[in-house]
């Protein structure tokens, strides 16, 4: 819907996709848990930081591959 019937990306709508992927990977969870996250894992924070980043950046980015390589309209087509 955004790119109506053209093929060219405006400036203005990579814009508007840029925030809203940046908006959907980067929340208040991302800024706040992990620090909590590493303070709770003491001495195994490598393990848990590899955790985090596989639940917090590795899945929502496949997530956004997947609907985009299927040019599907949502997770429900």
């Amino acid at each position: 819907l955004i790119f109506m019937n053209t093929n060219k990306l405006t400036f203005r709508n990579a814009l508007l996709i840029g925030s809203l992927i940046f908006g959907m990977l980067f929340g208040a969870g991302n800024l706040i848990f992990p620090v909590h996250l590493g303070q709770m894992a003491g001495a195994h924070w490598l393990s848990a930081a590899g955790g985090f980043l596989m639940s917090g950046v590795l899945l929502p980015l496949m997530a956004l591959l997947a609907i985009s390589i299927t040019r599907s309209n949502g997770i429900y087509d």
